[in-house]
């Protein structure tokens, strides 16, 4: 009520019943009821207190801006994203195993060779800096253990009513579906945002709403400020910028458009020479291996590496010479670097393929006995260690840039005056860079959750060390960005380039798990032709009304049924985000005409005022 806390007060006491007109029983009912409500804000309370890293996130955006508390915020989603994994391959695939007593070596494949069953390595007399290297790469002791899909040798027993291989895929096929629905949810929550949020924005709204009275500490009142104030500066660049825009002429926008179409050249130019760098790379890679040296065995992931880390920043260069605004000039980037590193990270997995599963090459001769390269034993354990090798190896090159290019560069800016270190100055946060690396790696996990059930293990202390050592790096080694953006526009174009990193990964498990042939020597797969032939015959089994609604249920016309389903909801979607979008646009002109009326109810009534004796 709009009276001052005097009045309040007064009406409180002249409203509140007295105890000789109120029972016992009701008396109790309220004391409970205010009991139980100081009892459930203070669980509310406390569960705000243990979110993770919330006292970072807050400090975070009232310092730097939502722009890059929307990157901080993405890291902790990954991280509850292979949380997730865990919960999974460990209920599902771990647990059954450790507690399973038939672990007896495998049966003999159909059709297979003897020389493709020899899959065994030394890894005693190892020493210290032996061992360092294993935890490294996935060699040693860690080839043989849990992480990796070759250590798994539960045979299936019709007496077990637990079918493991079938847990095995389905766990991880689900974590997927799961993936994907959790995604999709959020890009279209933050899609609904977006649109409502697109219009024209009221400045003067936000200095009389915004302030939150309830901040009582002078801390917190500092970050608030500081959020408010990153806001409002948002919102000012945008109001100057669409002013600009509104009083470009023809021959402005035909030099700024000449000038889009001739960097979008270039950016094309050079992401096909990395491409073609890419391609000459792995036709070297794939001669005779015993005729290479260990560099040129791995040139492919060296190109690969330096073409990720030279790139970008010319993109991010090009970009702002485009005069877009900040946050199209952030999803540009982005969009290029995405193309850029998930094509690198394509080409990386084909080669594995041509190298190891003999795609394309069947005929040749070490290819011909096993149906995959009998060099490689247990080729899923091989893919699962270039999967572990690529995780660490970000890390690796997270914690090296922090450390051994950002830290000297600040303190090159700080200690020296010459022009070089002017010149340098601190480093920029760059949220563009560390969104893309992130989803590489997330891509990484998705991509080897079958060939490493645990690698969603490394990727909750890759990422969780990874918060840690960004937030050093910007408070610490990184200036605040020059140019602010609205965090609403970044957070669904960083769902989307996972959502593309996850069609990557889907893809590439879904070729291994279907049309390649598993290892005879290890896994849970080798009495199989295929992996996803361990669904089939699982369900044999059942009865004959269920088997006919599992064949339709797996058959082309339920899949294209399926699909017409979904493109009609999504088409229904659609259809009411664009309703919903015209209904807020109707009422944004209804407000202004509001207004407007009243202003002119104000004239009319000062004209009056005037002309009365």
């Amino acid at each position: 009520m709009p009276y001052s806390m005097q009045e309040k007060r007064f009406l409180r006491r002249l409203n509140a019943p007295t105890e000789r007109e109120v029972s016992a029983w009701v008396t109790w009912c309220r004391r409970r009821y205010r009991v139980y409500r100081q009892l459930q804000e203070g669980i509310w309370n406390l569960a705000r207190i243990c979110q993770l890293w919330k006292a970072s996130l807050d400090e975070i955006e009232g310092i730097f801006g939502p722009g890059i508390h929307s990157y901080f915020y993405f890291l902790k989603f990954l991280l509850f994203i292979n949380f997730l994994a865990m919960l999974l391959i460990t209920g599902f695939v771990q647990l059954p195993v450790t507690i399973s007593r038939d672990t007896t070596s495998f049966l003999k494949g159909p059709g297979a060779e003897l020389e493709c069953m020899n899959y065994s390595s030394d890894i005693s007399h190892r020493s210290v800096w032996q061992h360092i290297q294993d935890v490294i790469t996935g060699e040693g002791y860690l080839e043989h253990s849990r992480l990796f899909y070759g250590a798994y040798h539960v045979k299936q027993d019709n007496n077990h009513h637990y079918n493991i291989h079938l847990a095995y895929l389905l766990s991880i096929l689900g974590y997927l579906f799961g993936c994907f629905l959790w995604i999709f949810w959020r890009i279209v929550a933050s899609l609904v945002q977006w649109l409502t949020l697109r219009g024209e924005f009221k400045t003067r709204i936000r200095i009389f709403a915004e302030w939150d009275f309830c901040i009582q500490n002078p801390e917190v009142a500092t970050l608030k400020q500081r959020s408010i104030y990153n806001v409002l500066k948002i919102d000012m660049a945008e109001q100057t910028r669409r002013a600009q825009k509104r009083l470009r002429t023809w021959k402005q926008l035909t030099q700024l458009y000449l000038l889009r179409l001739l960097i979008n050249g270039v950016i094309l130019l050079l992401i096909s020479a990395a491409f073609f760098c890419i391609h000459l790379a792995t036709d070297v890679s794939q001669q005779d291996v015993a005729s290479l040296s260990v560099v040129n065995q791995y040139l492919p992931p060296v190109v690969i590496s330096i073409v990720n880390a030279l790139l970008p920043f010319l993109f991010h260069a090009l970009a702002q010479l485009e005069g877009c605004s900040p946050k199209t000039e952030v999803n540009l980037t982005l969009v290029r670097c995405v193309i850029l590193k998930l094509s690198s990270l394509g080409m990386f997995l084909l080669f594995l393929s041509q190298r190891v599963l003999c795609t394309g090459r069947r005929n040749a001769p070490q290819c011909q006995p096993c149906g995959y390269n009998k060099l490689y034993q247990c080729w899923e354990t091989h893919i699962g260690q270039e999967m572990y090798k690529m995780t660490v190896f970000s890390f690796l090159t997270t914690l090296a840039f922090a450390f051994l290019i950002s830290l000297p560069r600040r303190l090159l800016a700080k200690h020296s005056s010459c022009a070089l270190a002017r010149w340098l100055g601190k480093e920029e946060f760059l949220v563009p860079h560390n969104v893309l690396d992130i989803v590489a790696v997330q891509t990484v996990i998705w991509t080897g959750i079958f060939f490493c059930p645990l690698l969603p293990l490394v990727g909750c202390v890759v990422i969780f060390l990874t918060f840690y050592i960004k937030k050093y790096t910007l408070f610490q080694n990184c200036r605040p960005s020059t140019q602010l953006f609205r965090a609403t526009h970044s957070k669904f174009f960083f769902q989307i380039m996972l959502l593309l990193g996850l069609f990557l990964a889907c893809a590439s498990l879904g070729y291994a798990i279907s049309s390649v042939r598993p290892s005879q020597a290890c896994g849970l797969f080798v009495n199989y032709s295929t992996s996803w032939q361990a669904v089939p015959k699982a369900t044999s089994h059942l009865p004959t009304w269920a088997l006919l609604i599992w064949n339709y249920a797996t058959s082309n016309i339920f899949c294209l049924l399926l699909l017409m389903l979904l493109s009609l909801i999504l088409t229904i979607y659609v259809s009411q985000a664009r309703a919903n979008r015209q209904e807020i646009e109707r009422l944004k002109r209804q407000r202004v005409q509001c207004v407007q009326e009243k202003w002119c109810l104000i004239k009319k009534l000062t004209l009056h005022l005037v002309d009365l004796p």
